[in-house]
């Protein structure tokens, strides 16, 4: 099924048309018999369909607004995510679990590339932005605790703004 905004308005405009004729005609056969059924059909089907080419453009217009709007909040939220992921794989290399001699150097600084590179993408939120820069500061200063404080503030400024606060 096509889903662009022509379609959708041309589907929506047939819909309205036809509802409406029918309920016209109905009226109009309860009130006076099938002249008036087909006079009421014609001219509440005709207006439906007038009505629906008059705000066509203005349906179009609000159909596409709402896509945009959508395919830049889901871009946002998937560098995010990747971002949040490279920012807590930097951290994991730079502070292994296993001690300090865990991670090659050239694969912390891989990471680090990565890091840095997510954050830098376009699209990202200022205070998400922002969030990432005290992590990967943090990170980069070789504090543990204030790097995993740092990264949890950012993880809930994702969340924030996936749920739109």
């Amino acid at each position: 099924m096509d889903t662009t905004p022509e379609h959708i308005s041309s589907r929506t405009a047939a819909g309205w048309t036809v509802a409406l004729a029918v309920l016209g005609a109905a009226t109009g056969y309860a009130w006076g018999g099938a002249f008036l059924a087909v006079t009421c059909a014609l001219s509440l089907g005709g207006g439906a369909a007038l009505g629906s080419i008059l705000s066509r453009r203005r349906m179009i217009a609000t159909i596409r607004e709402g896509q945009g709007k959508a395919a830049a909040l889901g871009y946002a939220d998937g560098i995010s995510d990747m971002m949040l992921l490279g920012i807590s794989a930097y951290r994991d290399s730079v502070f292994p679990l296993s001690g300090p001699g865990a991670v090659d150097p050239a694969e912390r600084m891989a990471r680090r590339k990565a890091a840095y590179h997510f954050t830098a993408a376009e699209g990202l939120p200022h205070r998400i932005r922002e969030a990432a820069a005290a992590a990967l500061e943090a990170i980069d200063d070789g504090r543990d605790r204030d790097a995993q404080s740092a990264i949890e503030d950012l993880m809930k400024a994702v969340q924030e703004q996936r749920s739109g606060t």
